[in-house]
């Protein structure tokens, strides 16, 4: 088993939700956190678990418009809850039922001070240097975690809000 350390200014995270008028777009790029994983020709371990976890301060989350962006950061309460949490416990996939190199990753986030269970996809590559390339999604309800969608102004946003990671991580030790 290897850990991986997220290399902060090489990773992204991506928010989208839609809204009554256009899409809210909000990124952030300091995502720190760790990978432990075992690698086989360019792929995860078939039988080796894999665990990680992912850090997002909310500070750092920029959205598209803003005036939004106040109402979002007032609705998060980043002051009282400054860090978005993820971790992923089970990893499966990586063969027919999935695709080569796509997998399934479960875990926890924890958003606005509640732990909920959540569940995506990932591509994931090893790059020469043996370096982890990953790209996940996941789709959030942001009710799940107490919060209620902002509106303003006769904008309405819907509560979903699809979630894209772009990682790399290098091994270490």
């Amino acid at each position: 088993m290897t850990k991986f350390l997220l290399v902060g200014e090489r990773c992204e995270l991506t928010a989208t939700a839609k809204s009554t008028l256009h899409p809210i777009r909000a990124e952030a790029t300091e995502l720190t956190g760790w990978i432990e994983a075992t690698s086989l020709d360019g792929a995860l371990h078939p039988d080796a678990p894999v665990t990680a976890r992912f850090e997002l301060p909310l500070s750092a989350l920029r959205v598209d418009n803003p005036l939004f962006g106040r109402e979002v950061e007032r609705r998060l309460e980043v002051k009282r809850h400054p860090l978005v949490v993820a971790e992923v416990d089970r990893v499966s996939g990586g063969a027919a039922d999935t695709g080569p190199g796509r997998y399934r990753a479960n875990g926890q986030l924890t958003l606005h001070g509640v732990r909920h269970p959540v569940g995506g996809t990932a591509t994931l590559r090893v790059g020469d240097a043996g370096e982890l390339h990953v790209t996940g999604r996941v789709r959030l309800d942001i009710r799940d975690f107490g919060l209620r969608p902002p509106s303003m102004l006769g904008l309405r946003v819907r509560p979903e809000v699809d979630v894209e990671l772009r990682i790399v991580a290098v091994p270490v030790g």
